[in-house]
């Protein structure tokens, strides 16, 4: 009996540390999506001129955790609201750090100067996303050692 509380006591810690772990590892796929997403713009507007509503109608497709996002963007730009406004508030449905990386591309989407605004804006997102990976490791041996020595500790003091 003692055996089963035990295992049930690691059990738990191991799901807390998942738990603890998952949030991080949305913002990191969150961060893997806009890179994708930002390619895409890219070479649509800049390569293919395709028009900017069809973009967006296929980066909010091809994306699970960020179509809100982009599905803001483009029903802002349905309504005919000044893309300027529609970006910024769109940008408050991204977690942080992206909200924040993003702002300055609003620019580089409606002026066709600004090319090279769009790829420093998307190698800042693949940084971030590179930061938050190292971060995550870190963490992750953190919450794992503590959530087990934790779990340990209960066992040693409950036999």
């Amino acid at each position: 009996m003692k055996l089963i509380g035990a295992l049930l006591l690691l059990c738990a810690a191991l799901t807390l540390r998942r738990g603890l772990l998952r949030r991080q590892g949305e913002v990191i796929a969150a961060g893997e999506e806009l890179c994708r997403a930002l390619d895409r713009l890219h070479q649509g507007i800049y390569r293919l001129r395709s028009p900017l509503p069809e973009l967006l109608a296929l980066c909010r497709e091809e994306a699970a955790l960020t179509a809100p996002f982009w599905g803001a963007v483009a029903a802002g730009l349905q309504a005919r609201r000044p893309f300027g406004a529609v970006w910024a508030e769109a940008l408050r449905l991204l977690p942080e750090p992206y909200g924040t990386l993003l702002a300055p591309a609003g620019a580089a989407l409606t002026a066709g100067e600004r090319e090279d605004l769009l790829l420093l804006t998307r190698e800042e997102v693949y940084r971030a996303v590179q930061e938050g990976r190292r971060q995550r490791g870190e963490r992750g041996r953190l919450v794992t050692a503590l959530c087990l020595s934790g779990a340990l500790l209960a066992i040693v003091v409950l036999l």
